[in-house]
């Protein structure tokens, strides 16, 4: 998409926005005055019936529960993360991470950056931003960008 005159324009670079949740993610690529979504995905959290589950062990007590823990819906989806961010930094030349996360979030997802990226991001806003449009992403980008300058 185009982006429009009243937001940066990231003329001469590539910048990756990227937006996450607990358990899900919205990858942008922005340069020269365009926007384009690189890839969107979601990890659900698992329910399981009476019969199967997800097994738990504690203190020497074994049982199931009928829910896939939150802790390990979000540990799935920051390997999944890590995997998508590493195919895209090995295809493109990104000169600058915009990252909007969830504050609780917020070092996870950094760590699971590549190398090559991490030293990148320049611009981070606290945040749950995984389902919201690219122009409320360049809108709250803006509003940062001015508190910066």
């Amino acid at each position: 998409m185009k982006i429009p005159s009243k937001f940066p324009q990231f003329e001469k670079e590539n910048v990756l926005i990227v937006a996450t949740g607990a358990q899900d993610a919205d990858i942008y690529l922005a340069s020269d005055g365009l926007m384009d979504k690189v890839i969107s995905f979601r990890i659900p959290r698992r329910r399981y019936s009476d019969e199967e589950g997800f097994s738990v062990q504690k203190s020497g007590v074994s049982g199931s529960a009928r829910e896939y823990p939150k802790e390990a819906a979000i540990q799935e989806f920051l390997k999944r993360l890590e995997t998508e961010l590493k195919t895209i930094s090995q295809k493109e030349k990104i000169s600058h991470v915009c990252l909007f996360s969830p504050d609780y979030m917020m070092k996870m997802v950094k760590s699971v950056f590549p190398v090559n990226l991490r030293d990148k991001v320049k611009i981070s806003v606290d945040g749950n931003f995984s389902q919201h449009s690219p122009m409320e992403l360049l809108e709250k980008l803006n509003l940062k960008i001015k508190k910066l300058i």
